[in-house]
């Protein structure tokens, strides 16, 4: 395994890149899982994170796992993919962990939920605190296109999140979310680091690969900084909605009316009416409350929220109910949200 060396700038930069967005003395005493699929991006974070633990002058506590999870929907392929994290991991004294798929399924989001279900099984069985994924800053910028043609609310917009909690013990980090597959192809290239080509990431078939073979470079032909440009718009919208999230919850905490007050089965929450309270703030607060709730949102719509926000703002008597299902009972001075998930007949 060759190692970097002076003549190596993109992968000592990419190394600087790697410590400031998650500093290493954060997680090289814990057990990390890292997201592996052999490509080109999961390969630099599998060599920057195995190079970065051993830095400094005392031995690192923790572990990392280098998990493969194998969808087996390109034959021969597939499993060669596999054997080469399997080798990698062997090179860098790595442990390995790898799954196959059971099921036939290859929409976008079954395959994403695969993955991540086993990534999180594979934490929580090593006792690990972090998994670790290798989305890069084209990555994000393609989300947001994704989000923005399937008309999604601001929220949408803010992209990949750099972090997100799983549970109450486990955290997903995502540490190379601001470089670009370009610098990370060449770092690679540089520390003669190969990787793996995904045959099937050339289907058109799949909505983001449409978005990253056609219509991003269209974009560029146009705008050759787009990425870029999408990347700091995300980032604003980011800022953004942390200032939402905080008039959200100081929302919820003043309008939500505590159980011990009012009878109202586990399931339900009750709200105080809200005359003047901008609409915006509303919908992000019952966004929050649906995520608090695990109640599904899947199938909620801007006019689901924007209607649950004008009963809120309301003195109107009604009831209906909501995807997930959810049941709105406004017929008193409060409101009652109660899933009923029993009920699939719910609209």
């Amino acid at each position: 395994m060759n190692t970097p060396q002076n003549n190596a700038p993109s992968w000592a930069k990419l190394l600087d890149l790697m410590s400031t967005n998650w500093e290493t003395h954060r997680w090289r005493n814990v057990g990390v899982v890292i997201g592996c699929s052999g490509g080109a991006d999961s390969v630099a974070l599998l060599r920057l994170m195995a190079e970065l633990r051993t830095q400094g002058n005392n031995r690192p506590r923790g572990f990392l796992i280098a998990a493969h999870f194998n969808h087996a929907l390109r034959g021969t392929e597939s499993d060669e993919d596999q054997q080469f994290v399997r080798n990698l991991a062997e090179d860098l004294g790595l442990r390995f962990q790898s799954a196959r798929a059971q099921s036939t399924e290859t929409s976008e989001a079954a395959l994403r939920s695969m993955r991540m279900q086993f990534l999180t099984e594979t934490a929580h069985a090593s006792g690990a605190r972090y998994i670790a994924v290798a989305h890069s800053a084209d990555d994000n910028a393609e989300t947001v296109l994704h989000h923005l043609l399937r008309g999604t609310g601001p929220a949408g917009l803010t992209g990949i999140n750099h972090t997100r909690s799983i549970g109450t013990d486990l955290v997903l980090y995502r540490p190379l979310i601001t470089a670009s597959r370009l610098e990370i192809r060449k770092a690679l290239t540089e520390v003669e680091q190969s990787w793996r080509e995904d045959s099937s990431n050339q289907q058109l078939n799949y909505q983001r690969n449409w978005i990253r073979h056609e219509l991003i470079p269209t974009i560029e032909h146009r705008y050759p900084h787009a990425i870029d440009a999408i990347n700091r718009a995300s980032s604003g919208q980011r800022e953004w909605r942390s200032l939402m999230d905080q008039l959200a919850q100081a929302w919820l905490d003043d309008h939500q009316v505590q159980k011990r007050s009012i009878r109202v089965p586990s399931d339900s929450v009750t709200l105080k009416r809200d005359g003047s309270t901008d609409r915006v703030v509303i919908i992000s607060a019952m966004q929050n409350l649906w995520a608090r709730m695990a109640w599904a949102r899947g199938s909620m719509t801007r006019d689901h929220w924007c209607r649950l926000a004008s009963t809120v703002n309301s003195q109107t008597v009604e009831r209906y109910s909501l995807p997930g299902p959810v049941d709105v009972d406004a017929t008193q001075n409060a409101i009652t949200l109660s899933s009923n998930s029993l009920d699939p007949s719910a609209q």
